[in-house]
């Protein structure tokens, strides 16, 4: 079998030094098998980065791989960045197409799950602070191997165990790999007799065959989100198929990364089983055997799960992506939140979290974290000045806070004139702190800031 470095495009003009294998970096890469850093093709004292494509169809490597000048590549990503946190780069772009500008601001906003762990590690590439590592910590594989394909291949790899006749082989990855596809099914007393799993079948990450009579789908997400109805359309895929040859179909929504809970029940709703982190660290602890893969990979979820943790212990400047997701989990749960997910705008953008939402005249009031600051917003859906509009309701607002004791909740430094628009809010030091969060001082402040909006909103309703 060839290797990696064989199969590597190696010999042809551009000399690759460093190479990614992007087959197991991103699940779409298509053509694209390869990245690398290495010797340029117009001058060998030159380096380049290239994207190498496979024309399939010759049997070579195609003629649209492109091969860039490495600053090209970072001012490729410059205008990337910008563009997302909807800024102007020194690049001094212009605007083509203006017909498409929204639509393409919507796409990045859309695809932020895809972007923001990228942007992040670039972020940390960037960082001077030194990483301190646990005092017997030892590299893990899953810190590299993070795609979704490889997580694919794992399950797969897991899932294939469960089959009777790998028992007498090693019985601790039977019983664990038994005890995952029942978690899968939802069905802790499952016969299983035999198994039969692949890949990327009509697009469907994993399939399983169980038995004669049973077919399992399974959707393996990391940090991204459903799109395009693709749940919808494995089901319709896998109903025609098997249509009258296995009538015990199921169907798995595996999530490594965070999901909101809307999101959640939207996939229940469409008939998949949804099965978290925590449900995988539950399973696979009970593991006792002596293959290390396992082990590795309890420890990278763990890891994870430590980090969305994270907001438990931790000040709040000190909060990061998962911690911030941590914390709106925690609100739906306590507060019963609409929804959580990236915001883009001018200023780089935010995870946020809104709930509360309260009729008014022409409008709705509401909650919403832009990650430590609290904004009280508005909603205008009429025909008049959006400016008196938000001035009305601030004015109301500030009154109401201030007779009911709460001081804190103040003027914007800036308002917005769009449909929604920020009319108070409470900063980040009078809602946190400055050390460890106090939750359940938190959650009664925050409910005292929903009666708030109660108030204000209540005598317009009457």
């Amino acid at each position: 079998m060839e290797s990696k470095r064989e199969k590597a495009p190696w010999w042809l003009s551009h000399k690759p030094i460093i190479t990614v294998d992007y087959e197991e970096n991103d699940a779409q890469a298509g053509d694209a098998k390869y990245l690398s850093l290495g010797h340029a093709t117009w001058n060998a004292e030159d380096y380049s980065a290239k994207i190498w494509r496979w024309a399939a169809e010759g049997e070579r490597w195609s003629r649209q791989s492109e091969e860039m000048p490495l600053w090209r590549v970072l001012d490729l990503a410059t205008l990337i960045i910008a563009t997302i946190n909807n800024k102007e780069s020194n690049l001094n772009e212009f605007i083509q197409t203006p017909e498409s500008l929204e639509g393409l601001k919507e796409y990045l906003n859309e695809n932020m799950e895809l972007f923001a762990p990228r942007l992040k590690e670039l972020s940390r590439l960037f960082s001077a602070e030194t990483v301190i590592e646990a005092p017997n910590s030892v590299p893990n594989i899953f810190d590299f191997a993070t795609s979704e394909l490889s997580q694919d291949a794992l399950f797969a790899w897991l899932i294939q165990w469960a089959d009777p006749k790998y028992k007498e082989k090693d019985s601790s990855m039977f019983n664990l790999a038994q005890s995952f596809v029942r978690m899968l099914l939802g069905k802790s007393e499952y016969p299983i007799e035999s198994i039969n799993v692949g890949r990327q079948w009509k697009n469907i990450d994993i399939w399983v065959e169980i038995n004669d009579d049973s077919f399992l789908v399974i959707e393996d997400k990391t940090n991204t989100s459903i799109h395009d109805n693709q749940l919808e359309r494995y089901k319709s895929t896998v109903e025609e198929e098997y249509k009258g040859k296995r009538m015990k179909q199921y169907y798995a929504y595996v999530k490594t990364g965070n999901e909101p809970l809307s999101t959640i029940r939207k996939i229940e709703r469409i008939g998949y089983r949804t099965i978290s982190r925590i449900d995988l660290i539950q399973c696979i602890d009970k593991y006792r055997g002596n293959n290390t893969i396992i082990p590795s990979y309890l420890e990278y979820l763990k890891g994870l799960e430590s980090e969305t943790q994270g907001f438990r212990v931790l000040p709040v400047n000190k909060w990061g992506w998962y911690a911030w997701q941590g914390f709106y989990k925690e609100l739906e749960q306590k507060l019963s939140l609409t929804a959580w997910d990236y915001v883009s705008n001018p200023a780089g953008g935010f995870l946020g979290a809104w709930w509360h939402f309260t009729k008014i005249l022409e409008g709705e009031m509401y909650l919403q974290f832009e990650e430590s600051k609290l904004c009280f917003k508005v909603y205008y859906d009429g025909d008049g000045d959006h400016s008196e509009f938000r001035w009305k309701w601030h004015n109301k607002l500030i009154l109401t806070a201030e007779s009911m004791g709460h001081p804190e909740i103040v003027k914007p430094a800036r308002f917005g004139a769009g449909y929604y628009m920020t009319i108070a809010v409470v900063e980040s030091d009078h809602l946190f702190g400055t050390d460890k969060v106090n939750l359940d001082n938190l959650i009664t402040i925050l409910k005292e800031y929903q009666n708030v909006v109660d108030v204000c909103c209540k005598s317009e309703n009457e």
